[in-house]
């Protein structure tokens, strides 16, 4: 009977000036169940006249698309995808390959959220009984629309290693790769992703990565740049690094900055190479710091420049390349006079930049005191040194002057910085060392941001368990912390009697 009565509204769904009333009346029934049975959601996944609602043919119709696509999306739940299923790709194939993105959309979300499912249930993925469904997956990359490219290319990254060899799926890869630029750059990501798996997954895909090197020679800034940023996952591994190398990536992006002089349209690859080498750094300081030294020379030139609209990534930059124990010592043996000097000049940033560009400098340092291991005794007199560079002595002034600022954001910054900076012993001893900041740090005063008391109460935690101060202050300091971040301190009000 309930079948029945399915059948007869999807046949009622072919009369066009019937669909809105018929549509609604499906959803409020499909909503009263909590699940129809699969047969059923199968007959209404089949339906051709369902997608015909689904099409966005001008705003007159959108009340109904909207309506099918909420119906569709009730479905799919109802659905309980099992992408063992051999007839699932034919079930789907009408939904992926739909006009409308939203209803793409709803379908791979719906996979990929299976998928993933699976692993963390079972920590691998059930074998796919056919290719047939990463084929349609792998359509999604060449819709001109991008809503759906992300989630199309996270499913791959999952299944797609299993019929990688598959002579349809290198067929749709190499079309991928004849496309336009965007449609490339989604094939370039999926090769990196698939490649960061294994040595075998590679070489399965070494045809993809070579067409995005190819594009380093390509006259189009903007997707050189886009590339670069593609490729920088690959370096995480260490097949992956090998690749590079062998390729000699990192020789060809270098060049391209001893060449601005000839080809003056390569300076605006700066910033973009500058990220690139940055990344790489991140993960393998030694390969970068020790062998390309006029990268960094660049690096330091674009620094020391004020110039507002490189700062930010060559900021960003200079923490990766300092962010790990040895970075910061392969700083110190190869660059320690040029990055003396830079601190000095991040000295005089702290009064000339705008407000976003300090607390992008302030983060960027951040990054670079910051610990999550016992430092060395060496390493900690190297940071020392760096920081009265940029301090100009034992002291915080340029950080207290930065928290009597007027922006929450800023003294934010500026307080995570000391936080940082208050886990080594001479970081507490600058704080000692500087007037007024330990008046300032247990003021309870009533208008400062939440998070701005919050970590104002971390440092004093710091501070309490520090032997730069005496017992009577740690005392003190004990009591501020023991009060809590939100503490408010009574008004103390004298009432006498009325006469």
């Amino acid at each position: 009977m309930d079948e029945e009565w399915w059948q007869k509204n999807l046949r009622e769904l072919n009369a066009e000036g019937k669909r809105m009333e018929t549509l609604t009346s499906m959803y409020t029934k499909i909503n009263k169940q909590s699940a129809l049975p699969r047969n059923i959601i199968e007959l209404l996944l089949r339906a051709p006249a369902l997608y015909e609602c689904a099409v966005v043919e001008g705003t007159e119709k959108e009340p109904l698309v909207n309506l099918c696509t909420d119906f569709m999306s009730t479905c799919l739940d109802q659905l309980q995808l099992d992408i063992t299923d051999a007839s699932l790709p034919q079930l789907l194939n009408p939904a992926l390959h739909h006009s409308n993105p939203a209803l793409r959309a709803l379908v791979l979300n719906n996979l990929l959220k299976e998928l993933r499912r699976q692993q963390a249930n079972a920590g691998k993925i059930q074998p796919l009984p056919s290719n047939e469904l990463l084929v349609y997956v792998l359509d999604e990359l060449q819709q001109p629309e991008t809503q759906c490219s992300s989630a199309a290319i996270n499913i791959l990254t999952i299944v797609l290693s299993q019929g990688l060899n598959d002579e349809r799926v290198q067929s749709k890869l190499l079309q991928l790769l004849k496309q336009n630029e965007v449609v490339r750059c989604r094939a370039y990501e999926l090769g990196v992703m698939l490649a960061k798996r294994s040595a075998d997954s590679l070489s399965s895909v070494e045809f993809i990565l070579d067409a995005a090197l190819s594009e380093l020679d390509n006259d189009d800034v903007l997707l050189q740049a886009s590339v670069m940023e593609i490729l920088v996952p690959l370096a995480e591994q260490n097949h992956g690094l090998c690749y590079m190398e062998r390729r000699r990536v990192f020789d060809i992006i270098s060049n391209r900055v001893q060449r601005i002089e000839e080809n003056p349209l390569d300076s605006l690859l700066i910033p973009s190479i500058m990220k690139f080498f940055g990344k790489i750094a991140a993960v393998q300081p030694q390969k970068i710091i020790t062998g390309y030294p006029h990268m960094l020379a660049c690096l330091f030139d674009l620094l020391a420049s004020g110039d507002e609209s490189v700062l930010p990534t060559a900021m960003d930059t200079l923490a990766n390349l300092a962010s790990t124990v040895q970075g910061k010592m392969l700083m110190h043996v190869h660059f320690q006079p040029a990055l003396e000097q830079l601190l000095r000049k991040y000295s005089d940033y702290t009064k000339s930049l705008s407000p976003p560009l300090k607390i992008r400098m302030l983060n960027s340092l951040d990054v670079i005191y910051a610990i999550n291991a016992p430092v060395s005794q060496e390493l900690s007199v190297i940071l020392k040194n760096w920081y009265e560079c940029f301090a100009g002595g034992q002291q915080i002034n340029h950080i207290m002057g930065l928290l009597h600022t007027p922006f929450p954001d800023l003294q934010l910054a500026a307080l995570g910085l000391l936080k940082t900076l208050c886990q080594y012993q001479w970081g507490c001893k600058a704080v000692q060392c500087t007037g007024g900041a330990i008046e300032f740090l247990l003021s309870r005063q009533h208008d400062l941001h939440k998070e701005v008391k919050y970590l104002k109460w971390q440092i004093m935690e710091l501070l309490s368990v520090s032997n730069e101060f005496s017992a009577t202050e740690i005392v003190r300091f004990t009591a501020y912390v023991n009060e809590g971040p939100y503490h408010v301190q009574p008004d103390v009000n004298i009432a006498t009697e009325h006469q």
